[in-house]
């Protein structure tokens, strides 16, 4: 059987985002090896990505490359 792991940025009053839609608060530093290295190891293409639609459509227009294929 597959492993499901589930990955949020949730802020401590249980919101996604802020008032202005955005999620920039999540990730300040640009340069932080850590972070870095925990994103590559999850987008390394192991296993398959589960977006739901609004992060599809952010992740599909920020011009992150590689395989971007939608299931209906």
């Amino acid at each position: 059987m597959r492993k499901l792991i589930v990955f949020n940025h949730v802020s401590l009053d249980d919101y996604f985002v802020d008032v202005n839609g955005s999620m920039t608060w999540a990730k300040v530093d640009k340069q932080d090896k850590e972070w870095n290295t925990f994103v590559a190891q999850n987008a390394s293409g192991e296993g398959p990505l589960l977006f739901g639609r609004v992060t599809y459509e952010l992740m599909a227009t920020s011009g992150c490359s590689g395989h971007t294929s939608a299931v209906s």
